[in-house]
């Protein structure tokens, strides 16, 4: 069975499979099984900012949105949180400035690369 998780190292998030494999014990040598090979970590995709949209990193439910139209946002502040996965996804800002307007709301499905908020 596959699950995914999200690690974070030294500040770094990353999303990571992993293969559970039950086998019965006492059958067969053990050292003749093959380890799985170690999967490839790659840091987990960023909110991108086209102009002054922040847009989905990944496709998901909205769970949160956090970002009022007329507040100050500092960066790295949370604006919205996606569900995707059965994980919760914090989209954060990705400079300083003000909410112009939140595009999306709660329990809103998103696509990846859809707009979520406007900065100013």
């Amino acid at each position: 069975m596959k699950r995914c998780f999200q690690v974070t190292v030294n500040g770094e998030t990353y999303r990571v499979e992993v293969v559970e494999i039950i086998e019965e014990l006492g059958k067969g040598d053990p050292t003749s099984i093959p380890a799985p090979k170690p999967p490839l970590l790659r840091p987990a995709p960023k909110p991108r900012r086209e102009g002054k949209v922040v847009t989905a990193p990944l496709p998901g439910v909205v769970v949160e949105v956090r970002a009022e139209p007329g507040r100050w946002v500092r960066k790295g502040e949370t604006l919205v949180v996606i569900d995707a996965m059965k994980m919760e996804n914090e989209i954060t800002a990705p400079h300083e400035g003000v909410v112009e307007e939140v595009l999306v709301k709660d329990g809103e499905t998103v696509n990846a690369g859809q707009a979520l908020v406007k900065l100013s």
